[in-house]
């Protein structure tokens, strides 16, 4: 029995050892172990060798100890956050540093390098030789973000050179300030409020009730006692009971009287002074603790914060100081150097009239005013039309920039044509206009006829004066030129020749009188023979008439070496043909033969003989003459008759 129950299990553990072959050899060949390939990493020290000498230091960051750099790096990097495995700072120490980032996350007040994620502000993430890796154990380290000035009066609270951390929480805590306690409880630390100097101090008040920081300085002062730098005189003298309740009564600290009525029993006179039309909101509620300090401040006046500050705590639209451009004398001397920060007479509580109050300071520009040709806005007073009263990221605190300014008046479609003037382009209205007033009209910066040559100095160089267009030498450029924009090129107010019409009535009359037109004044281009402004040659051809007309007339022209009328210094085109409109054909001044003996009139024996009749019978010079140039002598035309040629008239005349 016992030998025939041991069968089925010899069976099973044998069943069980193929199961185990069978199934080893279903894995992978990839999955198998394989020889490694690849490079070996090397260490990061071989290469960061600057980092040897953390290692030498009193405290080393522990992955720094054990070298092992990608605990906080990726090898091969990772931009743009120096190569950290994990984006930030303080994310990258909250993987290690767990119970540090728990704990920040129910602080009332968080130090505010760690609120943005600035650990290495003061701790070295390799090594250092103070604890926690501190960059520095004094204050220094506090100063390489905090002003050291408010730190280094003359005198100074003992806790301060003891080290900052003394009174404040490195990472953050549950207090304000990042202290260690209330603020009372931890002068308590050191002061004991039940010391009768104490008391005497404070005019036997209980003042631990209240808040020291209202009148001391935590940090350093110039006066003694750390008292701020601006005392109200009941604190100063120690007559708190001129505010407040006997010290020795149920509400000691509470106050004799409440709001302004208190403040008025000793400041009569401001408060007949705040009578006046317009009354800053504080005051007339009589709530003067909204903008000053019952006790003490580091502002003057005993205002709770600076200048400007102060009244953007209330006005948090305006002004903006987030402009390139601030007010100067917002920016040095705060809102109350234009506005009275109680009551005015005036508008938004200026200290003048809103037509008067810049002229306080813009002494010189007020002078403006009694220019005969001033812009509107300036001439009524209304400076805010162009200008920010407070600040602007433009020039000159200009509302918008000077390109799109002037059009916040001016239609911007009248600006914009064809043709536009360079200036008015680029919207430098002010490079031809004053801003504010002139001595000439359009508020222009100099006269009419001066402006223009400012920029186009260059058109009046070479141009005798007396050749040139009279409303060029008169430097009455408006004659002919819009100083804006027009539809026509050069801004010219009329197209063509219908501008040169205004003034030349007779040649426009001559052409609509007249059969024949020179083409180029046919087709309205008077400036196709003359320079608008001027040139050396009279009537302001652009060209001696003999070049200038080639420049059309180029088949006129013929190499030869035989000179023809063309070239003829005695005479030009002009000599023999109109220069605009004529009656001839070819603007011709007479009629063939007439033109010619104008000037070959003579029948000399040379004439005589190679015409073989007298000048005054010929019909026609043309019907043998090229009047231009030839390759034959005496202008004869190129292809002749033989007999002609041979001078042989009787072979055809008798």
């Amino acid at each position: 029995m016992k030998t025939e129950n041991r069968h089925p299990v010899i069976l099973l553990f044998l069943l069980l050892i193929i199961l185990i072959g069978f199934l080893s050899s279903c894995v992978p060949e990839e999955r198998k172990a394989r020889p490694r390939r690849g490079f070996a990493p090397k260490p990061c020290l071989s290469c960061h060798k600057e980092k040897n000498a953390d290692y030498t230091r009193k405290v080393i960051h522990k992955p720094m100890a054990d070298k092992k750099c990608e605990a906080c790096h990726r090898r091969h990097g990772k931009l743009p956050v120096k190569s950290f495995v994990v984006r930030g700072e303080r994310n990258l120490c909250a993987i290690c540093h767990k119970y540090t980032e728990s704990r920040l996350q129910s602080l009332k007040s968080i130090h505010g390098a760690l609120k943005e994620g600035k650990c290495i502000a003061c701790h070295n993430p390799h090594a250092s030789d103070n604890k926690a890796l501190l960059k520095d154990v004094t204050n220094e380290v506090c100063f390489q973000c905090h002003d050291r000035a408010p730190f280094s009066q003359k005198i100074k609270h003992k806790p301060v050179e003891d080290g900052c951390l003394t009174c404040h929480d490195a990472h953050g805590s549950q207090f304000d300030n990042d202290l260690k306690a209330d603020e009372v409880t931890l002068c308590q630390g050191c002061h004991n409020y039940a010391e009768e100097r104490f008391r005497n101090a404070h005019g036997g008040y209980p003042v631990q009730q209240g808040g020291c920081s209202d009148c001391h300085d935590p940090h350093g002062a110039e006066k003694k006692g750390l008292l701020r730098k601006s005392v109200h005189v009941p604190v100063k003298d120690i007559s708190c009971e001129s505010c407040h309740n006997p010290p020795d009564g149920e509400s000691p600290l509470g106050t004799s009287m409440e709001g302004g009525e208190l403040c008025y029993s000793c400041h009569k006179k401001e408060e007949q002074a705040y009578l006046k039309s317009y009354v800053h909101p504080p005051v007339g509620q009589g709530n003067c603790l909204a903008c000053h300090a019952p006790h003490a401040s580091d502002f003057r006046a005993l205002t709770i914060a600076d200048k400007k500050a102060l009244c953007i705590s209330c006005h948090k639209d305006r002004p903006d100081l987030n402009v390139s451009n601030i007010h100067t004398p917002l920016k040095e001397k705060g809102c109350t150097q234009c506005h009275d920060p109680h009551a005015s007479d005036y508008e938004k509580y200026l200290k003048d009239s809103k037509e008067r109050v810049c002229y306080t300071c813009h002494r010189d520009t007020l002078k403006e005013q009694d220019n005969p040709y001033r812009h509107t806005p300036f001439a009524n007073n209304n400076c805010l039309r162009c200008h920010d009263s407070h600040g602007s990221n433009n020039k000159a605190l200009l509302k918008d920039a000077e390109e799109r300014l002037c059009y916040n008046c001016h239609k911007k479609e009248e600006f914009f044509d064809t043709y536009i003037h360079d200036p008015v382009n680029r919207g430098k209205c002010l490079e031809c206009h004053n801003s504010h007033s002139s001595g000439y009209e359009y508020i222009l910066k100099t006269r009419r006829d001066d402006l223009c040559v400012t920029c186009h100095e260059s058109a009046y160089r070479d141009v005798p004066a007396e050749k040139a267009h009279k409303p060029f030498m008169d430097k009455n450029c408006e004659v002919c030129h819009t100083p804006h924009v027009s539809k026509y090129k050069a801004l010219t107010r009329e197209p063509g020749s219908e501008l040169c019409f205004r003034c030349h009535e007779d040649v426009q009359r001559g052409i609509n009188s007249s059969p024949v037109v020179h083409m180029p004044l046919e087709e309205g281009s008077c400036t196709a023979c003359h320079s608008p402004h001027g040139t050396k040659i009279r009537y302001q051809l652009r060209g001696t008439p003999n070049v200038l007309c080639i420049t059309c007339h180029r088949n006129l022209v013929k190499k030869s070496k035989f000179k023809g009328h063309i070239e003829r210094d005695t005479v030009n085109c002009l000599s023999c043909h109109k220069s605009h409109y004529g009656t001839m054909k070819n603007l011709l001044t007479a009629s063939d033969p007439s033109l010619c003996l104008k000037c070959h009139s003579r029948d000399t024996d040379r004439l005589l003989e190679s015409h073989k009749e007298k000048l005054k019978e010929i019909k026609s010079c043309l019907n043998c003459h090229e009047p231009h140039m030839t390759t034959s002598r005496g202008l004869l035309k190129d292809v002749q008759h033989r007999p002609f040629s041979q001078r042989d008239c009787t072979a055809c005349h008798k």
